[in-house]
């Protein structure tokens, strides 16, 4: 896990995040390491990244520690095809003009496929106990405008994002970055915020784990920019009148 580690020493050293970059791997409840921490209440997947990121902890979810409806449709725990509800929800909590668009937003959820994968892991990276599928990274406008541009250091290529301001961090931040193998930044959602208590502040960056080494390189090339941001600084400064 050394390699790992060193990278999330990196992040944190560029960037000084205000919680622990996490890496996180999609896997069965059998592979699950030793003293993965599990809920005792059912929890959102968003809630087990804050309890992570914030606690330190490593945190396993299943399809039966879910308390999130959505999130067990979209990863394919729902023990039914009924989508109708989730639309339901959609319309009535004000997302929709209509039904038809409620339904819509629900077709276009970001998914993986039913059944395939029975839980995740969620871990600090710089104590992880995981070999990561993807890291994700919180952090403010000026961190996440780092991590693009480690992203684009070596390419030269801007980095596409599909936002939708709803599910965010677990579908368009885990499952998006997971099927497209493409970084994406994420305006956390309503659920982010309400049940998993992200700030008003935070942004999120999701890497695919084969391009994080990349991404940091990139990053500690980059002799101009750093975080925090420097200033001009008016010298000497100005008193009106004195």
């Amino acid at each position: 896990m050394e390699k790992w580690m060193n990278i999330g020493k990196d992040l944190e050293e560029i960037l000084r995040p205000k919680t622990y970059p996490l890496a996180v791997k999609l896997m069965d409840e059998s592979e699950f390491p030793e003293r993965t921490r599990r809920p005792d209440e059912k929890t959102a997947i968003c809630q087990a990244i804050t309890i992570s990121r914030r606690f330190g902890w490593t945190m396993g979810i299943t399809e039966e520690d879910c308390g999130c409806p959505g999130a067990s449709l979209v990863y394919g725990w729902a023990k039914t095809t009924d989508e109708s509800p989730l639309a339901q929800f959609f319309y009535m909590a004000g997302y929709a003009a209509d039904e038809a668009v409620a339904q819509k937003i629900v077709d276009n959820l970001d998914r993986l496929p039913p059944g395939k994968y029975g839980g995740l892991v969620i871990s600090p990276l710089t104590r992880t106990k995981i070999v990561p599928d993807l890291i994700l990274v919180f952090g403010n406008p000026a961190q996440i405008m780092r991590l693009l541009q480690g992203a684009l250091y070596n390419k030269g290529e801007k980095l596409k994002s599909e936002m939708a301001g709803i599910f965010a961090s677990c579908t368009n931040g885990i499952i998006r970055t997971f099927n497209t193998g493409e970084c994406q930044v994420i305006i956390p959602g309503n659920g982010d915020r309400v049940f998993a208590g992200t700030n008003d502040d935070e942004m999120l960056f999701t890497i695919p784990a084969e391009k994080a080494e990349e991404i940091v390189n990139g990053m500690k090339a980059q002799g101009f920019a750093k975080y925090p941001i420097p200033v001009s600084l008016q010298v000497p400064p100005p008193f009106p009148g004195l």
